[in-house]
């Protein structure tokens, strides 16, 4: 098994794991700070989907589709976070 197979399973398994937080979190949390942990848990599972189409061999789809999907869930999370600092902004 190579050394890249390897290092992607490790972190598929990790970010996995690390999702589980924001996850729970997106539970117990309400309104904005709720929108904000479920993008966060989103990307970390899709980031971890990406890891494994790679230990899969499916590298076209990994770099294509599943990859661009993850930057564009941080690129949302990004003007969500924006838009409420904004309006925190306004309001205070």
């Amino acid at each position: 098994m190579s050394e890249l197979i390897e290092i992607n399973i490790i972190n598929s398994i990790a970010i996995f794991f690390a999702s589980v937080i924001p996850i729970y979190l997106s539970f117990k949390l309400k309104g904005n700070l709720q929108k904000l942990t479920i993008l966060v848990g989103i990307f970390a599972i899709v980031h971890a989907v990406y890891h494994t189409t790679e230990v899969f061999g499916f590298e076209e789809i990994a770099e294509n589709i599943i990859e661009p999907l993850s930057v564009l869930v941080l690129v949302v999370f990004g003007f969500w976070y924006l838009r409420i600092r904004s309006v925190r902004r306004t309001v205070a």
